[in-house]
Protein backbone atom coordinates (compact mmCIF):
# COMPACT_ATOMS: atom_id res chain seq x y z
CA UNK A 1 0.00 0.00 0.00
CA UNK A 2 1.19 3.35 -0.92
CA UNK A 3 1.10 4.83 2.73
CA UNK A 4 2.49 8.70 1.78
CA UNK A 5 -0.95 8.94 -0.72
CA UNK A 6 -3.34 7.11 2.69
CA UNK A 7 -1.41 9.94 5.07
CA UNK A 8 -1.81 12.64 2.46
CA UNK A 9 -5.74 11.64 2.49
CA UNK A 10 -5.71 11.61 6.58
CA UNK A 11 -4.01 14.84 6.87
CA UNK A 12 -6.44 16.56 4.35
CA UNK A 13 -9.24 15.23 6.74
CA UNK A 14 -10.69 12.65 3.43
CA UNK A 15 -11.78 10.05 5.30
CA UNK A 16 -14.03 8.16 3.15
CA UNK A 17 -11.39 8.80 0.46
CA UNK A 18 -8.53 7.06 2.89
CA UNK A 19 -10.88 4.69 3.96
CA UNK A 20 -12.00 3.49 0.15
CA UNK A 21 -7.97 3.70 -0.56
CA UNK A 22 -7.48 0.64 2.53
CA UNK A 23 -10.08 -1.53 1.83
CA UNK A 24 -8.97 -1.24 -2.30
CA UNK A 25 -5.71 -1.95 -1.77
CA UNK A 26 -6.17 -4.66 1.42
CA UNK A 27 -9.53 -6.08 0.27
CA UNK A 28 -10.16 -6.25 3.28
CA UNK A 29 -13.96 -5.66 5.64
CA UNK A 30 -15.29 -2.65 7.17
CA UNK A 31 -14.44 -3.30 10.46
CA UNK A 32 -10.71 -4.28 9.61
CA UNK A 33 -10.44 -1.42 7.41
CA UNK A 34 -11.75 0.96 9.81
CA UNK A 35 -8.96 -0.51 12.39
CA UNK A 36 -6.05 0.40 9.73
CA UNK A 37 -7.26 3.48 9.39
CA UNK A 38 -7.56 4.60 13.37
CA UNK A 39 -3.66 2.55 13.42
CA UNK A 40 -2.70 5.44 10.89
CA UNK A 41 -3.97 8.40 12.40
CA UNK A 42 -2.49 7.90 15.70
CA UNK A 43 0.74 7.08 13.86
CA UNK A 44 0.41 10.30 12.04
CA UNK A 45 -0.95 11.86 15.55
CA UNK A 46 2.57 10.41 17.12
CA UNK A 47 4.98 11.66 14.44
CA UNK A 48 3.75 14.94 13.93
CA UNK A 49 1.83 16.17 16.83
CA UNK A 50 1.47 19.72 15.97
CA UNK A 51 -0.10 18.58 12.39
CA UNK A 52 -2.74 16.68 14.16
CA UNK A 53 -5.12 14.80 11.30
CA UNK A 54 -8.66 16.10 10.94
CA UNK A 55 -9.07 18.94 12.83
CA UNK A 56 -10.32 22.19 11.96
CA UNK A 57 -8.39 25.89 11.58
CA UNK A 58 -9.37 28.42 13.49
CA UNK A 59 -11.04 30.21 10.49
CA UNK A 60 -13.42 27.31 10.58
CA UNK A 61 -15.64 28.63 13.18
CA UNK A 62 -16.93 26.16 15.45
CA UNK A 63 -18.75 24.44 13.10
CA UNK A 64 -22.35 24.14 11.74
CA UNK A 65 -24.37 23.37 14.78
CA UNK A 66 -22.88 26.11 16.65
CA UNK A 67 -23.94 28.43 13.94
CA UNK A 68 -26.95 27.13 13.97
CA UNK A 69 -27.57 27.76 17.68
CA UNK A 70 -26.23 31.53 17.01
CA UNK A 71 -28.60 31.91 14.80
CA UNK A 72 -31.62 30.64 16.40
CA UNK A 73 -30.57 32.50 19.76
CA UNK A 74 -30.34 35.85 17.61
CA UNK A 75 -33.91 34.99 16.46
CA UNK A 76 -35.15 34.14 20.15
CA UNK A 77 -33.50 37.33 21.12
CA UNK A 78 -35.62 39.46 19.02
CA UNK A 79 -39.25 37.34 19.26
CA UNK A 80 -38.30 38.90 23.00
CA UNK A 81 -37.28 42.14 22.13
CA UNK A 82 -40.79 42.27 20.21
CA UNK A 83 -43.02 40.65 22.62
Amino acid sequence: MDNQNLDELIRAGRNIQAFALIREQFGCSLTEAIDVLSEHHLRLKVEQPSEQPNQRSSTDDDGPKHQVWREDKAANQRRAADS
